[in-house]
């Protein structure tokens, strides 16, 4: 069990100078802590890792010893006892800036043919001990008073405002404003060659949005546009005003995570911020849009007020990703946003969370190790989300606001569990939020709610959903049973109960709602009901895609056979709302993973797949409208790639013409990647070479995604081992989209076996160059996606299961045995099933 350093001092304010060297990428310190002994003692601890320490002294006394020890712990021993109460500890130390992404690190990009650099922090989650000596636990919040000495000439940002800035030479000094109380993990700064735009919120609050010069200066537009509305409605719907005089966003062009939402000051993947508006692509601004909304309600669920510690991390992050589906909602309603949250992080969530070693949303954290693995985003950011959801639905969106508005008022500035959390809104809507809550946070999983109907009585029954262990479970949630109909009683909490509806009507569940559970209706009655209200779209959009996910997880656990789904969405060719063709792809999908290797299986799956597309091919057509609505858009794109997937000749034949008659960079945004794709796959051999010139070469982070997700789509295995060679090469592919090529190239049946080698023959270097990262974890994770053979089960346990000592790795190399697993039985039990259904189409 680690021990927690506040237990023996309390910090209250940080006094840091930092001396940064650009060019050698080293600096030097000194911090001055002020804070509280809690007993007399001889020796105070700190965190710091990767330090040079010169010379620490306690009330201007120099320390007798200062030493290293296990879990980054500097003690500094006095001479002399320390009585219980405030001390002064001051600390001369140097370190370097690493390569890592974490800690203190340099962010790179090239200007007028010039290689440049930002200097960044990422301190979440216990990287800030890597910079300076402190405590760093979420708890021992504290004031921040940061000195930076950087080189002259280039911005300098920080949490708060600056308050000076002098020139020496070529040096330059800023001071900031003291910051206000918080963790440790939420200081930050970035300074080197950048450029902003900038507005004011209507009560005042400044707004930046900053990038490297190498970016257009009106790609920063979109985000700012966006930050300013987002506080507002922030402003609004907490009834708590911005806490910060000023909110910057920095787009780096080296970024591990997604975004980080240091308080003030706040850094991106340049993907997550940047727009293109001269080719536009709606689906990146919505993306910026989405992730600006998830950052920004950060600034109170996380910084304001702040969790315990990390295993209360879903307090941040779930809330987060609930808050960002409501924001971007309320500001942009033309785009029924919850039905992409619905079919994104619902679906996500439910086919994570069905394996025995899954973790709980809430998960205890005994070594540092453990931290960065609670950042699973199906848990952690989309259960935790769907789970804080069917809450507001359960309460009220009334009860909700108030009680999350009550929260903020009694605890800011502090640091929270989730009972706090839970008081608030069980005062706001008089109900136990704890006694629902806490048994979906503690567990994990997802349960089966079996409903069977005579009349107005049902009869109701849970039980969980397992890939691996069918049948062993005990476990009971407490299921808010959300339905149109009037229900009594509404919650399900026993393993079985017999429940009224006011009228005689059919009982729907979880149709408008996200209820983390899977429906399983057992009449027939019930079932022509639904399937005709899919068709005939009575059932809401939400319900359609609640609907066909329940379907592939019902097949997965071997409750049913992917026929059932097959049988539903061949009849769906008249389907309006993009979300729910991402569903019906989705079946279509795993019917050709179930037949993976029966080329006349494979090819009837394409042939379905073009005769449902074909009536909206048709409709649809390959050219975009200005100003069109936002799902049209979506739709086309989604019909064209399935259209694509059937390799239809006419199909191909079209966008090959497409592609070559269109510069590769100025192709309409939305269909670039898909046009790039189908010239690597069909069009002629320099394709390949053309599009790696154009990758290493491009600096818009939108045009290399498309471009990367092309190359990785190709048949040929010659092209397949030219990319992998290229996938450590720094100047084609950025460490930070090292994992992304690598799963790309996974899920291609063409490559997956070469990118599967290259990790066996990579392994050291890839522990040595992501051990730090919140993407080490994801290697095995998703290693096992795409792996469906006994062969390939084999080789996955012979490598990665003596590695499961590493506590980073542990988890989901269990998960993955049994995910291997759990897909090769469901070949087994559906493959001769779905292969006589194709037949006889």
């Amino acid at each position: 069990m680690i021990k927690k350093l506040l237990d023996s001092f309390q910090p209250a304010n940080y006094k840091l100078l930092l001396d940064v060297d650009s060019e050698a990428l080293t600096f030097t310190g000194g911090v001055v802590i002020v804070g509280n002994s809690a007993e007399d003692t001889t020796t105070l601890d700190l965190h710091a890792k990767g330090l040079e320490i010169s010379k620490a002294s306690v009330d201007s006394i120099d320390a007798k010893d200062f030493s290293q020890h296990e879990y980054d712990v500097l003690r500094l021993t006095s001479p002399k006892t320390l009585n219980k109460g405030e001390h002064t500890i001051e600390i001369s130390f140097s370190g370097k800036i690493t390569e890592d992404m974490v800690g203190m690190y340099p962010s790179y990009f090239e200007h007028e043919g010039v290689k440049k650099k930002l200097i960044a922090t990422q301190f979440e989650s216990h990287h800030a001990r890597e910079v300076f000596p402190c405590i760093d636990e979420p708890s021992a919040k504290a004031t921040f008073e940061l000195t930076l000495v950087s080189t002259a000439g280039n911005p300098v940002l920080g949490n708060s405002p600056v308050t000076s800035q002098q020139s020496n030479g070529d040096r330059l000094t800023t001071v900031f404003e003291p910051t206000p109380k918080m963790s440790t993990y939420l200081l930050a700064f970035v300074f080197g060659p950048m450029q902003s735009v900038e507005a004011k919120t209507k009560d005042g609050v400044l707004v930046r949005s900053w990038s490297s010069l190498a970016q257009p200066l009106t790609s920063l537009n979109h985000s700012l546009t966006e930050a300013v509305k987002m506080i507002e409605f922030y402003d609004d719907y907490f009834g708590i005003p911005y806490p910060l005089s000023k909110c910057d966003q920095v787009a780096l062009p080296d970024f591990d995570a997604g975004a980080m939402e240091n308080w003030g000051l706040i850094t991106y993947r340049e993907t997550a911020m940047l727009t293109d508006p001269e080719n536009r692509s709606i689906s990146s601004e919505q993306y910026v849009s989405l992730v600006i909304a998830h950052e920004l309600s950060h600034q109170w669920f996380g910084n304001l007020v702040t969790m315990q510690w990390w295993d209360d991390l879903w307090l941040n992050e779930s809330f987060a990703s609930l808050m960002e589906y409501i924001a971007v909602d309320a500001l942009h309603p033309e785009w029924h946003y919850w039905e992409e949250y619905t079919s994104g992080d619902a679906v996500t969530a439910s086919n994570r969370d069905v394996f025995s070693d899954v973790q709980p949303v809430r998960v205890d954290v005994e070594d540092p190790a453990q931290i960065s693995t609670l950042f699973d985003g199906a848990i952690v950011y989309a259960k935790g989300g769907r789970l804080l959801k069917m809450l507001r639905e359960y309460i009220g969106e009334e009860a909700f606001r108030a009680g999350l508005k009550q929260y903020f008022i009694k605890y800011k500035y502090q640091n929270t569990s989730r009972d706090d959390l839970w008081r608030s809104l069980a005062q706001a809507s008089n109900k136990n939020i704890g006694l629902i809550m806490n048994s979906w946070l503690e567990q994990s999983g997802l349960p089966i709610i079996s409903v069977s109907q005579e009349g107005n009585k049902l009869q109701i029954s849970q039980t969980r959903l397992l890939l691996d262990e069918i049948g062993k479970s005990s476990q009971l949630w407490q299921v808010p049973l959300l339905s149109e109909s009037v229900l009594t009683p509404n919650v399900l909490s026993t393993k079985i109960t017999n429940v009224a509806s006011q009228d005689g009507e059919i009982v729907l569940l979880n149709q408008n709602a996200s209820g983390h559970y899977v429906v399983s209706y057992s009449s027939d009655e019930q079932l022509k009901y639904l399937r005709d209200g899919l068709k005939s779209l009575s059932v809401s959009t939400d319900g359609r895609i609640n609907s066909l996910n329940d379907m592939i997880l019902l097949s997965k656990s071997g409750h049913n056979s992917l026929t059932d789904a097959l049988e539903v969405v061949k009849s769906l060719k008249s389907e309006p709302r993009d979300s729910v063709w991402g569903m019906i792809a989705a079946i279509l999908g795993n019917a050709r993973m179930l037949v993976e290797g029966d080329e006349m299986a494979e090819s009837l799956v394409k042939q379905l797949t073009f005769d449902l597309v074909n009536e909206k091919y048709l409709e649809l057509g390959w050219d975009f409208a200005d100003n069109e609505d936002s799902n049209i858009t979506h739709l086309r794109r989604t019909i064209l790639a399935m259209a694509v997937s059937s390799e239809n000749d006419d199909v191909i034949s079209t966008a090959l013409s497409r592609y070559n008659s269109e510069d590769p960079i100025s192709m309409n945004a939305e269909l670039r990647s898909l046009l790039m794709s189908v010239a690597v796959r069909f069009g002629d051999d320099d394709v390949v070479d053309t599009l790696i010139e154009l990758h290493k070469n491009a600096t818009s982070p939108d045009v290399r995604a498309d471009i990367s997700g092309a190359l990785a789509s190709t048949k040929k295995p010659e092209v397949a081992h030219k990319l992998i060679k290229l996938i450590k090469d720094k100047d084609h592919v950025r460490p930070q989209d090292l994992l992304r090529w690598y799963v790309l190239m996974l899920r291609n049946t063409h490559s997956r076996t070469i990118a599967w080698q290259w990790l066996l023959e990579n392994w050291q270097w890839v522990t040595e160059t992501f051990a730090s990262s919140k993407s080490y974890d994801a290697f095995p994770r998703h290693s096992a996606s795409f792996f469906n053979t006994k062969v390939m089960l084999t080789e996955y346990k012979t490598f990665f299961e003596p590695k499961q000592d590493d506590l980073a790795l542990e988890r989901n190399i269990k998960i993955g045995v049994k995910e291997i697993a759990a897909r090769i039985a469901w070949r087994t039990r559906d493959q001769a099933a779905v292969t006589l259904w194709l037949k006889q189409l």
